[in-house]
């Protein structure tokens, strides 16, 4: 039996989505990462940081969402999120890593300061910075979208759902996607994908 520990609107929400997609039968044990909770003992020997996710499968213990993503799509579902060519997989991870490494504090920190946090604690001086770093990534991921629906190979992999997720978070923090019509519409289709609809409303 697969464990997943994490809450929906925390960076589990990516796994959650894949393993939907991918109707597997998993276990969900809900671990808000902004409390005390995730820290007692037993957690701790799973995930050192106390973050979250933390995906246990059978004598595997595996943390960091994308490598979850990777290792669930590998293992079982290669025929539908992962590839058969070693270009088309160099490409899921470029454009995993694009989303981690140029949008995905931005994103965070739009929900948190529009949102998420308490009023007193936003700091609208990052929402700005957000919107500025976001202009030039998303400028060539639009720019990359001009002509498809997904990221590679021209059907919906795990690339998707990881780059949907890290952009939910700039969407749910009410960025205006309209400068990047193609995003706009890319990250629509993905999002309204059932199995994510499922993925956000699933009790296991």
């Amino acid at each position: 039996m697969i464990t997943l520990y994490g809450i929906e609107w925390s960076r589990a929400h990516y796994v959650l989505f894949t393993l939907a997609e991918l109707d597997l039968d998993f276990r969900h044990v809900r671990i808000n990462p902004f409390t005390e909770e995730k820290k007692p003992p037993d957690y701790l020997k799973l995930n050192p940081l106390a973050q979250v996710p933390t995906l246990v499968d059978g004598d595997l213990v595996l943390t960091e969402a994308m490598a979850i993503n990777f290792y669930l799509s590998r293992k079982y579902g290669p025929e539908k999120l992962w590839v058969k060519r070693l270009d088309d997989e160099a490409q899921i991870y470029k454009w995993t890593f694009f989303a981690v490494t140029q949008m995905e504090t931005s994103c965070v920190n739009l929900i948190l300061h529009r949102k998420a946090l308490d009023e007193k604690e936003r700091k609208p001086e990052l929402i700005r910075l957000a919107e500025q770093k976001l202009t030039k990534p998303l400028g060539v991921l639009n720019d990359h979208l001009a002509d498809k629906d997904a990221l590679v190979a021209h059907r919906f992999t795990v690339a998707d759902i990881n780059m949907a997720g890290v952009l939910s978070y700039a969407r749910s923090g009410e960025f205006d996607f309209s400068p990047y019509p193609h995003v706009a519409r890319y990250l629509e289709i993905i999002l309204s994908r059932p199995a994510r609809r499922n993925a956000e409303t699933a009790q296991h």
